[in-house]
This record gives structure tokens, C-alpha cells and sequence, in this order.
């Protein structure tokens, strides 16, 4: 699936990558502005999105990193920061929406997640989430299972980590929560999970009862994210490609439609008692 943003979230996976890679090679910030010809605060800044990198450093600090892979990917990254215009744009072709999600989601500081076809991804156990993607690869040419399952479970470290954990509100309908993913053990062990995550001073979960006629994200799962100096952003997903919005409009757009879920739904108290049931039921 392909991702489609505009400038101000390029920008923001841009940094989130830089660092990303800088740490992964155990490269100190002095020593990749020196390699750049600049100080250590100079490259600080751009990590931090005060500065944008030239194309040629750009390049340089993927040898220095010893990933040259992902030249093609910053540098379109890069293009795609330093247009002027607003918009989604065009999907960029060298990133997939998982990896943009993952960059957002390690620094954000707040997730708002609706979900009505299944359980969303940061709160599945490793058995749901392989029934969910083994299917998908089933029906889908290269996908990589075993791959794909770790990097989900990966990604729910940032609800999980001990540092700093992101605040987690969810809605999940209640046909998400039926649907039979898989035999009753996993479904148990899902339940589970989430009665186990609701204990989180961090996570909310509330649950959409299905007397709930018509609400306001019939047109299917969103998530908003909010960041550390309050910016914020919202994204959803279709089948091919993943829009992601920052504009002031759209994302308080996205914030009331959340709003109103939560009013609809049942209370964290009432939603801990309903999968409750569920585990039971699946026994």
C-alpha cells in the first residue's frame, strides 16, 4: 500500500528517519556533521526539522549510516518536503504506508484510533495478527508472513515501552470484535489482550454496540496522531493507498467525527464488562 502526504509530514518522516538510521548505525551527531562539514548542532538540526538536508548530504549520510538503500526513499522524502504546495500529493513510490505509520507512531505523543472491521493492529496478539495477515497473503503476491507479523507486533511497542509511552484512545465497533478471525482459543486470547491493555493508565478502549444505527465514520477506520509541539495529523486508508492530513480543517474534521464515536459508544467501564462476555462466550 502506498502513501500519499504532503510537505509538513514528509518533513516530519524525514527527520524521524535520519535519526532512525543514525542510531541504528551507532553514529554520534558530531560525527555525522563532521562527515557533513558542519557541527554537531548543525546536524541536530536537522534531525529536528529545524533544516532540511541538501540532496548530496543526504546521500552521504546513507553511506555513513550503511544504508544506501534508502537514498532513493529520502531523497523523494526530501523532494516532497520542500514543496510549497498543501495536499496529500501524489503517493511516493520508494515507501510503503506501514513504514510511514511506524516513523509517525514511535514519536507521537497521542493516538485516536476508530476501527469497525477488526481489531486495530496496535492492540492484536501475534496469533490474531497472522491469522489476518496469513490470509492477506493468501489472495496477495509477496507477502511476507512471518515478516509482517513481527514488524506488526514491533510496532505496538510504542503503546508498551517503559519510556514515554503514546496515549492510546480507541473505538472499535462491535462487528470488529465478532468477526471470527480465527478458532475460539485465538479469539480468547484476544479478548484477553485487550482486558489486559484496558489496565493501562495509557490506553482507553471503548466499545461501538451494534443498536448504534448510523454514525459519523461509516466510510470505514481513521486514526488521528498528535505529536509533542501539538501537531497533528489524521490518516485513513483505502485499498491501495493510505492518505495522511494535516491540514488544520481536515484534522478537526477528523478530531469532532472521534468526538461523537466516543459519546456513541460504551464507557471504558461498560466496554471492560462487554469483552468480558466475549472471552466467556469464546470459552
Amino acid at each position: 500500500m502506498r502513501a500519499a502526504f504532503g510537505p509538513k509530514v514528509a518533513r516530519r518522516v524525514l527527520q524521524y528517519e535520519l535519526e532512525r538510521l543514525r542510531e541504528q548505525a551507532g553514529v554520534t551527531h558530531a560525527r555525522a556533521g563532521e562527515r557533513l562539514g558542519i557541527s554537531r548542532v548543525g546536524f541536530t538540526h536537522l534531525t529536528s526539522g529545524r533544516n532540511l538536508p541538501s540532496k548530496p548530504a543526504v546521500e552521504v549520510l546513507m553511506d555513513l549510516f550503511g544504508r544506501p538503500d534508502r537514498v532513493p526513499m529520502m531523497l523523494e522524502l526530501l523532494s516532497r518536503a520542500k514543496q510549497r504546495t498543501d495536499g496529500t500529493g501524489a503517493p511516493i513510490s520508494s515507501m510503503n504506508d506501514f513504514e510511514l505509520a511506524i516513523g509517525l507512531e514511535a514519536v507521537a505523543t497521542d493516538i485516536e484510533a476508530f476501527e469497525s472491521m477488526s481489531v486495530t493492529g496496535l492492540l492484536q496478539t501475534e496469533a490474531y495478527a497472522r491469522a489476518l495477515i496469513g490470509y492477506h497473503a493468501s489472495i496477495t503476491p509477496g507477502v511476507d508472513v512471518e515478516q509482517s507479523v513481527a514488524l506488526r507486533v514491533q510496532r505496538q511497542s510504542v503503546i508498551t515501552r517503559e519510556t514515554a509511552p503514546a496515549r492510546l484512545r480507541c473505538v472499535l465497533e462491535e462487528q470488529a470484535l465478532r468477526r471470527p478471525v480465527a478458532n475460539a482459543e485465538v479469539m480468547r486470547e484476544q479478548f484477553e489482550h485487550l482486558l489486559d491493555m484496558t489496565e493501562r493508565q495509557n490506553v482507553t478502549l471503548q466499545v461501538m454496540p451494534r443498536e448504534v444505527g448510523l454514525h459519523p465514520a461509516l466510510k470505514g477506520p481513521f486514526f488521528l496522531l498528535r505529536f509533542e509541539d501539538d501537531w497533528r495529523v489524521a490518516y485513513e486508508e483505502t485499498r491501495h493507498h493510505a492518505y495522511y492530513y494535516d491540514s488544520a480543517d481536515a484534522v478537526e474534521d477528523y478530531a469532532q467525527v472521534m468526538n461523537h464515536l466516543r459519546h456513541l459508544a460504551l464507557n471504558p467501564q461498560r466496554s471492560r464488562a462487554f469483552l468480558e462476555r466475549l472471552r466467556k462466550e469464546a470459552q
